[in-house]
């Protein structure tokens, strides 16, 4: 029990103060598991509409489709937003081209009233199983 302790310390002390390596992926920087972790808890929560909501989700739904033709079935649901942070999930299909044209779309666009840092959690239409999680860029990279 005592070498479980002692190891525990010693990889505690090893791991901190290192940064955790930051990842590019699809036009942002892939999430934590705990960040991950954390919207989906918010998500879960459920999350209450404002009629600006409605509109910028309606917006981003509308823009989603359009880069597909309307010819996919993609879904957009809002897990949080503040002031300075938005969680979407994103339900599509399980394609990679989907959700680095979606990701690149939505984290680069211009949305006026989309918060600065936006998180995106991509599930699939079938198995409802997280196929990506990005973000936006830090701005120190």
């Amino acid at each position: 029990m005592k070498n479980v302790l002692w190891c525990l310390m010693f990889a505690t002390q090893i791991s901190c103060g290192h940064k955790a390596e930051i990842k590019e992926k699809y036009c942002g920087v892939e999430m934590s598991g705990f960040e991950v972790l954390d919207y989906k808890k918010m998500g879960d929560d459920g999350y209450d509409y404002t009629e600006d909501d409605k509109l910028l989700l309606s917006e981003l739904k509308t823009g989603i489709n359009n880069l597909f033709d309307n010819k996919e079935a993609i879904e957009v649901y809002f897990a949080m937003k503040d002031k300075g942070r938005i969680a979407l999930y994103i339900v599509a299909p399980d394609d990679k081209a989907m959700v680095e044209k979606i990701s690149c779309y939505v984290l680069a666009s211009g949305f006026k009233n989309l918060p600065p840092s936006r998180n995106l959690l991509f599930y699939t239409n079938e198995h409802n199983s997280l196929v990506a999680a990005v973000k936006t860029k830090p701005v120190n990279t």
